[in-house]
């Protein structure tokens, strides 16, 4: 038997007398003053006959004494029992009652839709989120076609065709440091133009190393003879003279301004972590990190490619906190005291980033699909943007993450603990006012033969 379906149904029959009673009351109540007023108006009429005036008689207020009355605190089985009693008593088979009993099939439609309302909904696009996306791609994509190539003639430079961009001779200016260190070693099988690729010492991810050859004053490397690996290591230049060993702290204030300054230079420094193909046994990937270097894939390169990176997140974010501000603004009166800082907050950092998340994934895929399709066409690796494709993995691993956490917030279980939550809350309101609703009426049939 369904105890909550009948304790419900007890409680809106109950309900419904109790609006009845009322209805009668209010309606008996009227008929009542209408006949009074008939009545009042009749004796006045007779006193005017009469030529009497009728006086005015004071009657004492009485006053309204409230009684307390205690509530009785009954268990749920208590509230069954009396339920089942009274509903059986109707004549109604309590055996056949269950919630669809007890509401239009309208009404449990949309209770249902209510119950499985989601938790994390994800927000939708609109117009201007499109645009501002494709247009930010757009841009994204055209500085990609500009500056991606490593030998173009407004940022590139390539030092085997004798010439360097007007940007690129300015930052070479900037190409000053200390010579006879032990990183610049130029011996047989580490010298040339392209030396900073042919060993560890230039490799900002082995700094470690770097900084030990500044210390100890001696150039350690790998190369390799007939296919066998040979570990070089000197503590003189080419010409015989020695290294000059350095504190820890000279070190590495040497290590870091020869670093920064080759880094201006017009080969730059080769990709970090680049020495590790250059040192292993496999001639191939050797020779690819070598062809890779000598193409132009450098971080001077790559940080001059990422402007498109960084033309789509400013347009986007900027984008993105202006339509979070205008909402912000829409969605709450704010003290003029505080509205500028609480703007500059909306602005900076938006409540709600995932749709941000998924725009700069949009864009910067579209970027990174035009880039790989450059990059097959042309049959130039060392063309690939390493930005767009760090930003790519980056927002697809949010997106990612703000969607499995919607799916769990979302789950069956999810919403049935909620559900729960909120039906306890609700039945412990309708148990207090059972009693008061049972006292109301037993209060209305025992008013009814009190109404003159």
């Amino acid at each position: 038997m369904d105890k909550d379906s009948i304790i419900l149904k007890y409680d809106q029959l109950t309900l419904e007398d109790a609006e009845s009673e009322i209805k009668e009351l209010h309606h008996s109540n009227q008929a009542q003053g209408e006949k009074l007023d008939d009545l009042k108006r009749q004796v006045y009429e007779i006193y005017a006959q009469l030529g009497i005036t009728p006086k005015a008689v004071d009657i004492p207020e009485e006053e309204d004494e409230e009684e307390e009355t205690d509530v009785p605190d009954l268990s749920y089985e208590e509230i069954y029992q009396m339920a089942y009693e009274d509903l059986t008593a109707r004549g109604l088979d309590t055996e056949s009652i269950d919630y669809r009993s007890l509401l239009p099939s309208e009404e449990l439609a949309a209770i249902e839709k209510m119950l499985d309302r989601p938790e994390a909904t994800r927000e939708k696009w609109v117009k201007g989120d499109w645009i501002a996306t494709f247009a930010a791609a757009a841009i994204g994509s055209l500085a990609d076609m500009i500056l991606g190539t490593r030998d173009n003639k407004l940022t590139g430079a390539d030092p085997r065709k004798h010439f360097s961009s007007d940007f690129s001779s300015a930052l070479n200016t900037m190409h000053k440091h200390a010579g006879g260190v032990p990183i610049d070693y130029q011996g047989t099988g580490f010298g040339g133009g392209f030396h900073r690729g042919l060993s560890k010492g230039h490799d900002i991810l082995r700094f470690v190393e770097g900084i030990s050859m500044f210390k100890n004053g001696s150039f350690e490397g790998i190369r390799y003879i007939n296919g066998e690996a040979v570990k070089v290591v000197t503590s003189v230049n080419p010409y015989g003279n020695a290294y000059a060993q350095l504190p820890l702290i000279e070190a590495i204030a040497q290590y870091a301004k020869h670093m920064l300054a080759d880094l201006c230079s017009t080969c730059s420094l080769p990709f970090p972590g680049s020495s590790f193909l250059v040192e292993c046994s496999d001639r191939d990937l050797r020779k690819f990190a070598a062809d890779m270097y000598q193409n132009g894939f450098n971080i001077k390169n790559i940080l001059v490619q990422s402007l498109s990176t960084i033309s789509i997140e400013v347009i986007i974010r900027v984008y993105f906190s202006i339509q979070s501000v205008q909402q912000y603004k829409k969605e709450l009166v704010i003290q003029e005291d505080y509205s500028n800082f609480e703007a500059i907050k909306q602005f900076l950092k938006p409540i709600n980033a995932d749709k941000l998340n998924e725009m700069l994934l949009v864009a910067h895929t579209i970027v990174t699909a035009v880039n790989v399709g450059k990059v097959v066409l042309k049959k130039a690796p060392w063309e690939l943007n390493v930005t767009e494709m760090i930003s790519v993995v980056k927002y697809g691993i949010r997106v990612l993450r703000a969607t499995l956490a919607r799916k769990e917030k979302n789950s069956e279980f999810a919403k049935l603990m909620r559900n729960a939550e909120e039906i306890h809350k609700q039945w412990a309101v309708l148990e207090a006012e059972i009693v008061s609703k049972k006292e109301l009426t037993d209060t209305m049939k025992s008013m009814k033969p009190l109404v003159v």
